[in-house]
């Protein structure tokens, strides 16, 4: 019992001295050193600091990078810790460029939002406004500098088309990706847009102990961050296009407003495209001034549109390739079937005329495509009829998506039942006849006529184009792959599609062939021209806006085709003249890489 009372007194005065101790540290911490502490707790906080995520890269074909980053440094500003927003407007104004009253605005939106939240104040400063900020911190409270990343496109203009641009996220875009901040920018067009959810990361954050000024408080207890979680980097986006193919189709397209698309006619992939005039995504990328933003909506020129799957055209006679596949199929003809041309074809009361003034003469069916004869396929229209050529129309693609992962628009596949249900209006026969040369309400896209002449080069199959082949993962594996897909079949039988091979080769090669400016010693090509003429409804000042549409879509080898090669140039005249000889500089090109095993 002695031994016990012993025991219990030792863990009494161990207890004790414990509290004793205890309560003198807190003496010393609140009554000494307590006016301190209360100045450490007021001016100072835990502060969470963003790690951004770096945005996944956008590759060609071969791994070379078009879109990568580059260090930012932004502003922003904490609206807890202004304490004076007209002298902090008063003191940033002349340094970063921007009106006193928009600095106040910002501070005032900021504060209504939350006060707890940084705002973005201005992007990518230069080095003497950061070394001035740098400098100045004390005097500037609630003034944060952060380093981000922003994208810079390697080649300029090159493929904007395709790659798109960036901008500020809207509320709309807030709620499909929900770890992405109010001040954010994402891909708002083309491939930046569409492969979003992989080329944005994950950004992560520290914890920080900082003072009023955003500098970071040393003190022994917090020798380390408080907490630490890394950002993960944004996935890598490989696309179908070769760099070498696509600078040299954009260089053979040169200042001519139009668009170029070139596939493999086997896989569907797409190895260049190219729309102009274009703009420099580089402009979107610390947000475009309302100024240059309304321009390029109002520019007549369309910078932003991707004429190549969003512009629709009459496709002159390089639809004559399907008006003489329904007329084979349907047996209205064979390759033996002539008809005379004396430049012009009486249709009831009315007269259509060949863009051969003085006529052909007496063609068969290889000869026509040949030389293009308007009257010859007049006269298949008239044995066919619209039900008839339509179903066609619709087998090549016609009127419907391609697929393609950019935004594309599908043109229109006219047929009886399209009128009355569009137009209100019945079917006159006489719109079979212009149907028939790619006229009247047909339209396309110059993606649409590219897939078609693949249809025709690979021998019947419609196969989806794509622009990406893979996404990699920041650590090297593959998160998506994608592989050959085709969408449809032209249902045709090889003796018909070799016949329209054979007569497609002629046009470039043989003495009378109308694209013969796309001829080439070293591999053989397969081609149609078109010439659409344009319907105005208005009375224009401008005479270039009366000239035809040019056309030429292409396939090679024509033994074995590989690639097919379509390009329009708008208001450019004769498709023989201007567009082929473009044609046969890609052409050129990529017989020069594929030499060097490139493509």
């Amino acid at each position: 019992m002695r031994e016990y009372k012993r025991r219990f007194l030792l863990v009494t005065i161990i207890i004790a001295n414990a509290f004793l101790i205890l309560v003198g540290r807190l003496w010393y911490l609140q009554i000494v050193r307590g006016e301190e502490f209360e100045k450490f707790s007021l001016d100072n906080r835990v502060r969470s600091i963003r790690i951004p995520a770096p945005r996944g890269r956008i590759l060609d074909r071969r791994g070379r990078e078009i879109v990568v980053n580059r260090p930012s440094f932004d502003i922003y500003i904490l609206p807890e810790d202004i304490q004076n927003p007209d002298t902090l407007s008063s003191l940033l104004s002349p340094i970063l460029g921007i009106e006193p009253n928009t600095i106040r605005s910002k501070i005032k939106t900021a504060l209504q939002k939350s006060r707890f939240k940084p705002a973005l104040l201005a992007k990518d400063i230069n080095r003497d406004q950061l070394a001035f900020i740098e400098a100045r911190k004390s005097s500037l409270p609630g003034v944060l500098v952060e380093v981000n990343h922003i994208r810079r496109y390697n080649q300029g203009t090159l493929g904007a088309a395709f790659l798109g641009y960036m901008g500020k996220i809207n509320e709309d875009e807030l709620k499909l990706y929900p770890d992405v901040r109010v001040d954010d920018v994402v891909g708002k067009s083309g491939i930046e847009k569409g492969w979003e959810v992989y080329l944005h990361g994950k950004d992560g954050y520290i914890q920080k102990l900082t003072d009023a000024f955003g500098r970071e408080v040393k003190w022994s207890l917090f020798k380390e961050d408080l907490h630490r979680q890394d950002s993960v980097p944004g996935s890598d986006v490989v696309l179908s296009i070769d760099l070498d193919l696509q600078y040299a189709a954009e260089e053979a397209l040169g200042d001519r407003r139009g668009a170029v698309v070139a596939v493999n006619v086997n896989s569907g992939e797409i190895l260049a495209l190219v729309s102009h005039p274009t703009f420099d995504p580089s402009d979107f990328i610390k947000g475009i001034d309302a100024a240059k933003w309304k321009y390029l909506l109002e520019d007549k020129s369309s910078p932003l549109t991707n004429r190549a799957t969003q512009g629709v055209y009459p496709p002159g006679s390089v639809f004559k390739i399907v008006t003489a596949v329904a007329g084979l199929a349907e047996g209205v003809i064979n390759s033996d079937t002539y008809f005379y041309c004396p430049g012009r074809y009486k249709f009831g009361k009315k007269t259509f005329k060949c863009w051969k003034g003085g006529g052909h003469g007496s063609l068969n069916l290889h000869q026509a495509i040949v030389e293009s004869c308007d009257v010859y396929f007049y006269n298949v229209a008239e044995r066919l009829g619209i039900d008839r050529l339509s179903r066609y129309i619709k087998r090549f693609g016609f009127g419907t998506p391609t697929g393609i992962e950019l935004n594309e628009k599908v043109g229109i596949s006219p047929s009886r039942e399209w009128k009355v249900k569009t137009l209100k209006k019945p079917w006159y026969e006489g719109e079979t006849i212009v149907t028939a040369i790619g006229q009247g309400y047909l339209s396309a896209t110059p993606l649409q006529i590219a897939i078609m002449t693949s249809a025709v080069a690979n021998g019947e199959k419609l196969i989806k184009p794509r622009v990406v082949r893979e996404v990699i993962s920041p650590d090297g594996k593959t998160l998506a792959r994608y592989n050959r897909q085709e969408t449809g079949n032209i249902g045709i039988e090889g003796t018909i599609i070799n016949i329209i091979k054979d007569a497609l080769e002629g046009v470039v090669n043989e003495p009378n062939g109308t694209g013969r400016a796309a001829r080439l010693d070293e591999m053989v090509v397969a081609g149609k021209t078109g010439t659409a003429q344009v319907v105005s409804s208005s009375v224009s000042t401008n005479q270039e806006d009366y000239k035809d549409h040019a056309w030429f879509t292409s396939y090679a080898p024509a033994g074995n085709p590989e690639i097919a090669v379509t390009v329009l140039v708008e208001h450019g005249g004769k498709g023989g003249a201007v567009a082929a000889p473009i044609v046969k500089q890609i052409l050129e090109a990529y017989l020069k890489l594929k030499k060097e095993g490139s493509v």
